[in-house]
């Protein structure tokens, strides 16, 4: 574990400072682009259903805020870029402590040059590193959040067929973290808010009747690709754990995680090179192995008494920073 040096947290802070702002000098007010006509068809349609996810998710127990309440048009497909960094023979992410906030397993940047240049010092300096763009992000009620345009999928030249039920499972991923987090514990809110987001984003067209329409279906096929991506990463993780942890001489660790990925970027198509911090990333936003399932058949699947005992956790709760294995904790509840 291990802290950022004193310029780059004061440099990261600025660029976060910075790149919040400007999100916040572009929005515009939903029902402004709503009635737009310059704006696409397509485009209006589908923000015309933000009101309705928004008191969805606060009826299912969400936190009520301000966010998403203006639209900004980014011109790309991610607000920030991620970045994470791990041992070379050990998945060990590097921990990077901020004050009030407290602690990640990953920084999110708002330039990918700044990503880039960030994780390719850790590099040179024999890290893994791993860099992705994301779609979103929470200020978790410092800001209101603006509903952005990387959050709607598009494909060819206009909006993908997905784009509704992918909308609604990230405005309600983000949503999570806006109603509970726990600083230091970035395995927990991570996975948690996957977890919620998708039970929620079920009910939320099977109360629609639109669980059978093509939309649905085609969002359910990526889902479905997308946990066998996720199932295969969990298992390289347990699998390259053993490795780690095994009597073999450093050299042969290497040897045998090289050909280990290599052989995984193949089977997965991979486009972006798979080290132990991309099995991190995966494993942050794996809501299968960390007990959510169990203990929400405990509440009879009702998601509001869920939320309400999750609601009671503390960082006190946890017996470290970032535990990854959560079982016990929520064993408590």
């Amino acid at each position: 574990m291990m802290g950022l040096s004193s310029c780059s947290s004061v440099y990261f802070l600025y660029q976060a400072g910075r790149g919040q702002l400007k999100l916040l000098n572009r929005g515009r007010p939903i029902e402004e682009v709503v009635n737009d006509p310059r704006m696409s068809p397509e485009l209006r349609e589908l923000l015309k259903t933000v009101p309705a996810i928004k008191a969805f998710g606060e009826a299912s127990g969400l936190k009520p805020t301000r966010n998403y309440r203006e639209y900004v048009d980014l011109g790309e497909d991610a607000v920030v870029y991620v970045v994470t960094v791990s041992d070379e023979l050990a998945l060990n992410p590097r921990i990077f402590r901020f004050p009030i906030v407290g602690s990640f397993n990953y920084l999110g940047w708002f330039s990918k040059e700044d990503a880039l240049e960030f994780a390719e010092s850790y590099e040179k300096k024999g890290f893994d590193i791993d860099v992705r763009g994301a779609s979103a992000y929470s200020t978790l009620g410092w800001f209101p959040d603006p509903l952005l345009s990387s959050m709607i999928p598009r494909q060819g030249g206009g909006l993908s067929i997905t784009a509704h039920p992918e909308l609604v499972n990230v405005f309600l991923h983000e949503s999570v973290h806006a109603t509970i987090y726990i600083n230091n514990q970035s395995y927990f809110n991570e996975s948690l808010a996957s977890f919620v987001a998708d039970v929620l984003t079920e009910r939320y067209f099977r109360n629609l009747g639109k669980a059978g329409e093509q939309a649905y279906t085609a969002y359910l096929g990526q889902r479905k690709r997308s946990e066998e991506v996720r199932k295969r990463m969990a298992t390289a993780y347990a699998d390259l754990k053993k490795i780690y942890d095994s009597g073999l001489d450093p050299s042969e660790k290497l040897k045998e995680k090289k050909a280990y990925l290599s052989r995984l970027e193949t089977e997965l198509g991979f486009r972006r090179r798979i080290t132990n911090a991309t099995l991190i990333q995966f494993r942050t936003y794996d809501p299968r192995d960390h007990g959510f399932g169990a203990l929400f058949k405990k509440t009879n699947e009702d998601v509001l008494v869920f939320l309400g005992l999750l609601s009671k956790l503390t960082e006190k709760d946890f017996e470290h920073p970032q535990m990854e294995e959560l079982r016990g904790v929520l064993g408590k509840l």
